[in-house]
């Protein structure tokens, strides 16, 4: 009796994660769950999940045993009224009673987990559209518009599927929940240790290996994880140790772990969630997005790296040696057969076969295989904890997401969306440039207040339209959102990945996010490459992806010189601008401006190679 009082949450949380399982099987191959229904239900348990949280007060708890209750009485009504829901003419038959109070109640329960989990910032947003939305007849001049009454308000938000449980939510229905259920298996099987595990063996030989090691360790780990966040914590805490033994300043340390964890979302095949909302919104595959994000994930840990190079020359880091470095014999022989689900789901990927069932099937693959090895094997226990991590990363993407849905009926009832596109056209001049600018400064701020998916669908339903209307294609337009929403992470002074990495490594955490901010900056160049030349994005003739991925790599390889201050040898400050300015003149997509880079960074690397070996013959 006194172990269930002290552990009847996890039993509870075990239960709802079941019955998210059960709930999205059912779904799959079953027919019995109506559509609208299976959204609500996803939500609901999502937000029981965080009601179910321990309060500090009574009263907190009071509230929370109360909205628990009522995500329970949503989700009976919705499934005893599905045929109902489903056949009826929306915004011309009228709603029943209790249609208005599960709407009602739904949405109250949606913005306060949203404010608990997302904090002010999107909490803020959605509570302002919808006062615009129901101000809209009382405000002055361009700012007017018919507005809504509640009864058209619930009827976009929670009787039809748009608003709450439109596009963003059913992504993440539909697409993001079978790669979380697949990637927690995987974690939990120990499976993740061998990417660890080979990053470490591979570049820890290296000069400044250790902080190599990292940025390799936290591309394939952030496939898993999914969070920036997360994958800081779970990377950062084996390897910033070793790194400031292989002689990285903390800072320097904790700054690498952030910039390299951040991108783990922009790493293919599996992405963050905003890539499947992505796919959702523009009707663009998702396995082409894919293809598409892989030169701009390979540029931005390229940059990374670079710097880390000239870190470890500049600092004479040596590598690690063979008894440093793990055995990797042994992590295969444990790990190696977990790799074949993995392979088969980019198999689907590849192929475009549907996400549900490759999640579904490649996870079952996943437990089969693990019996292969004792070290592997998912026991029942194992089983259940695979799920459990699966359902609890659930409320942080799931409100986000249907909040932003909210946002963007409002949006879509007053037709805020095409007056905000044509003042920014307008605005802009027509600049691409100009506007490009605005919209990553929009995607940062809101970024920083708010979860990256977000940020993300509220940028991209806003000012996307502009962006397009100005040329930009659709793709790079909504990836260069994508960039910019995440960059929000290492971009002080709200740079959460930076400050967790700066716990983690005992440093100075304004210094460790400035640091940070400069290791990503080829994440801040990239997207302005591909959105004037789609070559960065696989889309083009062959030469024009060669020519555009050479001198995209060389402007990355001389900017990050520049910035540590070394190219072949130790650079001067005059050096340094000199080679900053001809970098930029290879990233800026132009024949001519690319030949003068060329020139200019001969002409410095000419000088650094003179000085180094003035240098070496001096030391002879």
């Amino acid at each position: 009796m006194t172990d269930w009082k002290e552990n009847w949450r996890k039993y509870a949380v075990a239960v709802v994660a079941i019955s998210v399982l059960i709930l999205q099987v059912a779904a799959m191959y079953f027919t019995v769950v109506p559509v609208m229904a299976h959204r609500v239900s996803f939500v609901c348990l999502a937000m029981i999940l965080l009601f179910l949280n321990k309060s500090e007060s009574k009263t907190g708890s009071a509230i929370n045993w109360l909205f628990i209750v009522l995500c329970l009485v949503d989700m009976a009504y919705v499934f005893m009224e599905a045929d109902r829901i489903e056949m009826r003419i929306a915004f011309v038959e009228d709603l029943e009673p209790f249609d208005y109070f599960m709407g009602v109640t739904f949405i109250v329960m949606l913005l306060e987990g949203t404010r608990r989990i997302a904090g002010n910032v999107l909490f803020g947003l959605a509570a302002f559209f919808i006062a615009y939305g129901f101000a809209g007849p009382f405000l002055p001049g361009v700012l007017a518009h018919t507005g809504f009454n509640l009864t058209i308000f619930l009827e976009s938000n929670t009787m039809t599927l748009g608003g709450v449980l439109g596009t963003a939510t059913g992504a993440v229905v539909n697409y993001v929940f079978y790669f979380l259920l697949f990637t927690s298996f995987l974690e939990v099987s120990g499976g993740g240790q061998l990417f660890i595990d080979t990053a470490i063996w591979l570049a820890g030989r290296f000069r400044g290996g250790t902080g190599k090691a990292e940025i390799v360790s936290s591309s394939l780990m952030g496939m898993i994880s999914g969070s920036a966040v997360a994958n800081v914590v779970g990377v950062g805490s084996l390897t910033i140790p070793i790194m400031k033994e292989n002689g990285f300043d903390k800072a320097s340390a904790g700054a690498i772990t952030a910039a390299a964890a951040t991108g783990g979302q922009l790493m293919p095949p599996i992405m963050g969630a905003a890539a499947f909302v992505m796919a959702e919104t523009t009707n663009i595959d998702y396995s082409h997005i894919v293809v598409a994000a892989a030169l701009p994930a390979f540029f931005f840990y390229f940059g990374i790296f670079c710097q880390v190079d000239f870190y470890a020359q500049k600092n004479s880091l040596k590598g690690q040696s063979k008894e440093e470095r793990p055995d990797i014999l042994t992590s295969t022989k444990r790990y190696l057969h977990m790799m074949v689900p993995l392979g088969l789901l980019v198999y689907y990927i590849a192929t475009g076969k549907s996400i549900m069932l490759a999640g579904f099937i490649t996870t079952g693959l996943l437990i089969a295989i693990s019996f292969l090895r004792r070290e592997t094997w998912m026991t029942p226990s194992r089983i259940l904890d695979g799920i459990v991590a699966t359902v609890r990363g659930l409320p942080a993407i799931t409100l986000p997401c249907a909040t932003a849905g909210l946002i963007i009926s409002a949006v879509i009832a007053s037709s805020l969306g095409t007056k905000l596109s044509a003042l920014f056209v307008t605005i802009a001049g027509g600049s691409i440039f100009l506007s490009l600018v605005a919209v990553m400064i929009v995607c940062i701020i809101l970024g920083m207040g708010m979860p990256t998916i977000s940020a993300y669908i509220i940028v991209a339903m806003l000012l996307v339209p502009s962006l397009i209307q100005l040329g930009v294609p659709l793709l790079a337009a909504h990836m260069f959102v994508f960039y910019f929403a995440l960059m929000s992470f290492v971009t002080p002074p709200v740079a959460l990945s930076a400050y967790t990495a700066a716990g983690i490594a005992g440093a100075d955490a304004s210094e460790t996010g400035w640091n940070a901010f400069m290791f990503t900056f080829a994440g801040f160049i990239v997207p302005y490459v591909f959105a004037y030349n789609q070559g960065l994005l696989m889309d083009g003739s062959a030469f024009s992806i060669l020519w555009v991925s050479i001198t995209c790599g060389i402007g990355i390889w001389v900017l990050a010189g520049a910035r540590m201050g070394w190219f072949l040898s130790s650079a001067t400050m005059v050096e340094r601008l000199l080679g900053a300015a001809f970098a930029f003149c290879l990233i800026i997509p132009n024949m001519l401006t690319d030949f003068i880079g060329l020139a200019g960074v001969a002409l410095v690397l000419a000088f650094s190679f003179k000085k180094k070996r003035a240098e070496l013959q001096v030391a002879v």
